[in-house]
């Protein structure tokens, strides 16, 4: 079985009064500054008595990954940014070393706060574990994408650098060496315990890195301490600080300068969000003090310098001038330097800068060039380097650099000699000067260097050098884009690329051997499938649980077919090349029930009389779905609706485009179905006229209405017309059986018998509501804006008449045939007998019988 080697014990014991990190010992005087030490790039201080040491490789960076050692500089942090720490501590305990216990040292200071946990290049936020009690229930990968890997493998406990801070309660339960003396006051630390598995941890013992809100720095304005991004108060925090700052007396720092830079660099850029100038990064006490101000001035371009008993500092930024100079004012010859040497003018900007946006990598920012700068160059470009290790975001950096390639090309520098009114000016002042033989009129001019002394002559003038500036110098930058050059890490081979479903899913039918078949065809997606091996696509009904197979194959489209009319389920995920499994993509409830619009109109519907039958015939519609034609008949020649007409022929299936019936007169209407039972809006018709049926010798007429005498069968009269009385059934009927029989008065006779009505679609009681009305509008037959018979289109209520003949004498004890229909077929009898059937499909609704009769020709 593997386990974790047992490490060194780097602490056996620990005194809680001494630090683990060895101090850096740098100690920085103020006593006995004078001179200007640096005056570059925008960033001046006066630095004089800071002996510079060479830095620690890194050490303006403090630790990006974690550092093994038993004597390590602190590492201090600013801000927020994402920073590794000293192993403190390891040690293994349990059966097989089962168990790793290791303290990860972040900062020689008590910080705000730690807020998010990298685990190699995974990461969760330190509030989702407080939230487990110290576990690390899941971790989000680059992608958004999230592992329960090291669920119930690690545990991590934070503490702050606290200088009164307990030691670590679990270490000490899980230790023979950890004791409640190990308090490691005033270090900033992680706890981490890590339990041994292989799937967890296949590449052995992760670093651990952590984004960290740093020191509580003062606010001189308030008097609170307290976290903060504000350059200016971090540099302040620094001067002030005892161990690895200046250890200056506040009462030596000119806080109304501290309280202006902070106002400044807090102000609101026009890019939406942003501060002007923030300070986040960190360094050891490896780093010199001369190099830790300069850094922590390049975060707000900023100068500082120390004059009058005093540290003071100034931001990148424009400020009205504040006195104005003119040839009186001069005491002495002016001095003028019109450029920079060749070495020191540079027409780009170029450094590197990190934060969240480049994934906490040094990246270099976008590069700052200025044609008009590199045409006065004479084509040759120069180059500044200026690496902003206390800037994390582009925009800022990009500002930055800006103002500093605009600001070292404001040249002109002048050094004179000024009468006393120019007491009141300081290094970073700006003041205007007018000088008619220089040709100055109220020119911008910043202060730059500022001393006051006697004169040989015991005339007492300050000297002060002075270069020129402009309001323009501190314009703010628009957004760019930043590349990340160095982004070369590879994914995780627990990352899987997300895919996507395609929404509309397509659903379609297709008719095979005249059966209409649903086929459901999902496109699969993703925005980069060069990780992906393969996709994963499944179904099922919603109502189920079992997920059935689409496929498996490349990113595209995956289909179902033979579908029943259902609601369906989908999804799909990837797999990578490591045959790692992604996370499910879903599309729930999709209706499978393809709609191919309603049946064309039918075309061509024609007739032909040949003796007494009537031939039909019509062109096929072009409907995939095509299931049957119904035929109805109106006995009128004028006037007649489908909803108003008798259904003669209740189904032509298809591929028939024909029938033959007896002859008769009037209007015949058609419409085609499909296999849902849709049908065409418009119901096609043909005139048969009464002069085109031959004619026979004798006719006989029964005429019912509008007395209707015969019996009825729940039928009700209702005026001169009769109606189904009780229409709750499912499909409401009722029968009327004519009043008499007809007989031919010349024996049996080949009778032609014909039953003609006239009908209406009317509600049950007369008084249709609105919550009565059948279905929705949609499914309502033709248009309604079209609608001049609100019951035409319908075709939900029909009479049929039908015959029954005998040969006896019918008004003894007749043998009677079997009822026929009376749609002009012949009969053979010397009587007879007929009824009318109404019926209706829909509830709510019956036929109103207006006209009944029949003929019996021959």
């Amino acid at each position: 079985m593997a386990v974790f080697t047992a490490l060194t014990v780097a602490v056996a014991a620990y005194s809680g009064g001494a630090s683990l990190f060895a101090a850096a010992g740098v100690w920085l005087a103020s006593a006995g500054l004078a001179g200007q030490i640096l005056v570059s790039l925008g960033v001046n201080a006066l630095l004089g008595a800071l002996s510079p040491k060479p830095s620690s490789a890194g050490s303006d960076r403090g630790y990006q990954t974690n550092t093994s050692g038993t004597a390590l500089d602190h590492q201090i942090i600013y801000g927020e940014v994402k920073v590794g720490g000293a192993i403190l501590y390891d040690e293994t305990t349990g059966s097989n070393n089962k168990f790793l216990h290791r303290i990860i040292g972040v900062a020689g200071h008590e910080i705000d706060s730690f807020e998010r946990i990298y685990i190699n290049d995974e990461y969760i936020d330190v509030a989702d574990i407080t939230a487990a009690s110290g576990n690390v229930p899941l971790v989000y990968s680059g992608d958004g994408s999230t592992s329960t890997r090291y669920n119930g493998k690690i545990t991590i406990n934070f503490h702050l650098g606290s200088p009164i801070q307990p030691a670590d309660d679990d270490l000490i339960a899980a230790s023979s060496k950890w004791n409640g003396q190990c308090k490691l006051s005033g270090i900033a630390y992680m706890y981490v315990k890590m339990e041994y598995n292989q799937d967890a941890f296949p590449n052995g013992i992760p670093v651990f890195t952590a984004t960290v809100k740093g020191k509580k720095v003062k606010n001189p304005s308030t008097g609170l301490t307290a976290w903060s991004d504000n350059p200016a108060l971090c540099l302040r925090d620094y001067l002030i600080t005892t161990g690895y700052g200046l250890g200056e007396l506040e009462a030596n720092i000119d806080d109304d300068l501290v309280n202006a830079a902070v106002t400044v660099c807090n102000q609101t850029n026009t890019i939406a969000g942003t501060k002007r100038f923030t300070c986040n990064g960190s360094f050891t006490t490896g780093s010199t003090p001369y190099d830790t101000i300069s850094n922590l001035l390049t975060s707000m371009g900023g100068s500082l310098w120390y004059a009058q008993g005093k540290w003071r500092m100034k931001p990148s930024y424009w400020t009205a001038p504040v006195m104005d100079l003119n040839e009186d004012d001069f005491r002495s010859s002016v001095s003028v330097s019109t450029r920079h040497s060749r070495r020191d003018n540079f027409n780009t900007i170029k450094g590197t800068f990190r934060g969240e946006e480049t994934n906490w990598q040094v990246t270099d920012y976008p590069q700052r060039t200025n044609a008009s700068f590199l045409a006065a160059d004479g084509g040759q470009e120069s180059v500044a380097d200026v690496n902003l290790s206390f800037t994390d975001t582009s925009i800022e950096a990009r500002r930055l650099a800006l103002i500093t390639l605009e600001r070292n090309r404001q040249q002109l520098t002048i050094n004179a000699s000024f009468g006393l009114r120019t007491l009141g000016l300081q290094v970073g002042d700006n003041v205007r000067i007018t000088n008619t033989r220089f040709g100055w009129s109220s020119k911008p001019f910043e202060v730059v260097a500022w001393n006051f002394g006697l004169t040989d002559g015991l005339d007492l003038q300050t000297e002060m050098t002075l270069r020129e500036t402009a309001e323009s110098v501190f314009d703010e930058v628009d957004d760019g884009i930043i590349y990340e050059r160095d982004n070369t890490n590879l994914p995780s081979p627990f990352y899987v690329q997300p895919v996507g479903i395609f929404v509309p899913i397509s659903v379609t039918a297709q008719v095979v051997n005249e059966k209409v078949t649903n086929v459901a065809t999902i496109t699969v997606t993703a925005t980069d499938d060069v990780y992906l091996d393969r996709i994963e696509a499944e179904f099922k009904l919603n109502s189920a649980t079992t997920w059935k197979k689409m496929g498996t194959g490349p990113i595209g489209q995956y289909e179902v077919v033979d579908l029943e009319t259902n609601f369906y389920d989908f999804r799909a995920r990837g797999i990578n090349t490591f045959g790692v499994k992604g996370e499910w993509e879903y599309v729930v409830n999709v209706e499978v029930n393809p709609w191919l619009g309603d049946p064309s109109d039918v075309t061509g519907f024609d007739y032909e009389l040949s003796g007494g039958s009537l031939f039909l015939s019509w062109t096929a519609t072009p409907d995939a779905d095509l299931s049957h034609y119904k035929i109805r008949h109106n006995s009128a020649t004028i006037g007649g609706t489908w909803g108003t007409s008798s259904t003669v022929v209740d189904k032509v299936a298809r591929p028939s485009t024909s029938v033959s019936l007896p002859a008769r007169s009037g209007t015949f209407f058609i419409r085609a179905y499909d296999k849902e039972g849709n049908f065409s809006e418009n119901a096609t018709s043909l005139v048969i006229l009464p002069t085109e049926i031959p004619s026979l010798g004798i006719t006989v007429t029964v005429t019912e209405d509008p007395t209707f005498t015969g019996a009825k069968t729940n039928i009700l009269l209702v005026g001169s017309a009769i109606e189904i009385s009780d229409t709750t059934a499912a499909n409401p009927t009722g029968t009327y059986d004519f009043g008499s029989f007809a007989e031919t008065g010349q024996g049996v006779k080949n009778c032609r018998v014909t039953g003609f009505r006239t009908f209406d679609r009317k509600y049950d009681n007369g008084a249709l509501l609105w919550d009565a009305i059948p279905s929705t509008f949609d499914t309502w037959p033709d248009l309604f804006d079209d609608w001049t018979d609100e019951n035409a289109g319908w075709g939900d209520v029909d009479v049929t008449v039908y015959a029954a003949s005998t040969e006896d004498d019918p008004n003894a004890s007749p043998v009677w045939g079997p009822w026929t229909l009376a749609n002009g077929g012949f009969l053979i009898g010397s009587a007879f007998k007929l009824k009318a059937v109404l019926n209706s499909t829909n509830a709510t609704y019956t036929p109103s019988l207006i006209n009944l009769s029949a003929t019996i020709e021959f």
